[in-house]
């Protein structure tokens, strides 16, 4: 008996780190980004980025949109506003994903029919004007290795400041896991967060691994 408890032991000691790495990581990211209305007024293609030092409005520029990953695999700890005047409540499971188009300079850029999809239904989006929905929600849902707050000579303010999110000639729609978005922007740039979360395949890959650390803790004590 006792060698068949240090069989589960070892069996579920390779199990959980399995699955739950597949169940924060698997589903975290956005998984493709097509453009309907073509490249961005200066030619440029949108893209998926992996997530910079800093989401300054005067250190980070493109000529085309792009998009990166946040915080992934979240469970929140407080709501948080979205926009249309919801919330992701409290305890949510949720992943985040930036979108922006950041000129260096005034002249204008447009990159219209953007597509992005993720790997999870999107839940909620974040693009008021000032940015007050995203500065919120940092702390929690940035990416741990962006700055998004401290500012620095020439790096312009943090978020909220006017026109940090989207403004007239700004839209965007959602389809269950696709983002459509136009921006229109001179300076400052345009910048939105987008919440998602996990397909339940990848719940149930955690719920899976939920159950073996409940097994191997029980089989510890027998």
């Amino acid at each position: 008996m006792f060698t068949l408890q240090k069989m589960i032991r070892k069996a579920f000691s390779i199990v959980i780190p399995t699955v739950l790495f597949f169940s924060v990581s698997v589903h975290a990211s956005i998984i493709s980004v097509t453009e309907t209305g073509g490249p961005s007024s200066m030619g440029t293609n949108a893209a998926v980025i992996g997530a910079p030092a800093n989401a300054l409005d005067d250190i980070v520029f493109n000529t085309g949109m792009q998009g990166f990953n946040e915080a992934q695999g979240v469970f929140t700890s407080i709501a948080h506003g979205i926009d249309g005047g919801g919330t992701v409540s409290a305890g949510s499971y949720v992943n985040s994903h930036m979108i922006f188009l950041n000129s260096q300079g005034t002249a204008l850029l447009t990159h219209t029919g953007v597509q992005w999809t993720f790997d999870g239904n999107i839940i909620g989006v974040m693009s008021d004007s000032g940015g007050l929905l995203e500065a919120a929600s940092t702390a929690e849902l940035g990416n741990p290795l962006t700055n998004y707050t401290a500012t620095f000579g020439g790096s312009g303010p943090a978020a909220p400041f006017p026109a940090r999110g989207m403004e007239g000639g700004d839209s965007y729609s959602v389809s269950g896991n696709t983002i459509t978005v136009n921006m229109r922007v001179t300076e400052p740039g345009d910048w939105i967060r987008v919440i998602t979360v996990p397909e339940p395949g990848m719940l149930a890959l955690m719920g899976l691994a939920l159950v073996a650390f409940g097994l191997t803790r029980r089989s510890a004590k027998l």
